[in-house]
């Protein structure tokens, strides 16, 4: 299988024509930790790994002993048993992740409106109180679209119960993608509420989600 320009060749052991490695076997073969213990429990030779001299040899497996092995029914029950199980598996994560959706959408957002003129003085009060090294503050002649920027994460983080809703997810199968759909509701509350930031509020929908720590999608 080419791994492309991207996925440039693992290096090899010296010597190794012929031979593969666990990696080999996973990620090409199909082979599983679980596989390659009861079919292949010892490797047919070993050798210093490449990547460092101070890490354990390779496990070097005969590609024709691998072939026979597949070969065999036994084997190929085995992969056949494995992969039904993945597959129940990813059925079963898609199942919670449409259940963490679906509560996401059902959820009661707020948000408390003020004037225009008292959300952006916040918003630049907000903004200036966090300030980073290298970064200039906020202030009445900062550019609209600078303006409308903080003015939507003010409103996101601070003026909304969004925070609140994300904890419903914590530790659920699905919170990356409920936590984009309760981001986008909370997006589309706010220019509602403020059409002078519904551009604002759209373009942060196309963003990379800063999603929290240990959220993934």
């Amino acid at each position: 299988m080419s791994r492309g320009k991207h996925h440039p060749p693992r290096p090899k052991p010296a010597n190794s024509e012929g031979f593969l490695i666990a990696a080999d076997l996973k990620k090409e073969r199909g082979w599983t930790e679980t596989h390659i213990k009861a079919f292949l429990p010892e490797p047919d030779k070993t050798a210093r790994n490449p990547f460092s001299r101070k890490a354990a040899p390779m496990k070097l497996y005969a590609l024709d002993r691998v072939e026979k092995v597949e070969a065999t029914e036994e084997f190929r029950r085995a992969r056949e048993a494995s992969r039904n199980r993945q597959l129940a598996a990813r059925g079963r994560a898609l199942e919670k992740k449409k259940q963490a959706v679906a509560v996401a959408e059902a959820l009661e957002l707020q948000l408390v409106p003020e004037s225009w003129e008292e959300v952006q003085r916040k918003a630049i009060e907000h903004y200036n109180s966090r300030l980073r090294r290298n970064q200039s503050p906020a202030g009445p002649r900062t550019t609209r679209s600078r303006l409308d920027r903080l003015t939507v994460n003010y409103l996101r983080h601070k003026q909304t119960s969004y925070e609140a809703e994300l904890k419903e997810f914590k530790g659920v199968v699905g919170v990356g993608e409920a936590y984009l759909v309760v981001r986008n509701r909370i997006l589309d509350l706010i220019a509602r509420t403020y059409p002078a930031l519904q551009a604002e509020c759209e373009r942060q929908k196309f963003e990379a989600p800063e999603l929290p720590d240990g959220v993934v999608l």
